[in-house]
């Protein structure tokens, strides 16, 4: 594997990675009123584009940790229209 696919690698588990504390506090709390559904909306479309570049492209690092990306931005989604629901009704 080429040193700049390492580096690839590197910088996608950092990056992808930053969301995860606020997953991990949504579900310790239960509480998410206060996360943006539309920044995570926004933040999964581009993660599936990041992905379909990444497929284009043939670059591994790119197409991991964006797929990563999406089931994480997915999981955040889906816990903040949960608990959004249940907090109204």
């Amino acid at each position: 594997m080429a040193p700049t696919e390492w580096l690839g690698l590197f910088a996608g588990l950092i990056a992808t990675c930053a969301a995860l504390p606020q997953a991990i506090k949504i579900i310790r709390t239960g509480r998410a009123e206060d996360i943006s559904l539309t920044m995570f909306l926004m933040a999964f479309c581009g993660a599936v584009r990041w992905a379909i570049y990444g497929w284009l492209e043939q670059a591994p690092s790119i197409i991991f940790w964006n797929i990563f990306a999406m089931i994480q931005f997915s999981v955040i989604i889906m816990l903040k229209l949960k608990h959004t629901t249940k907090d109204q009704g």
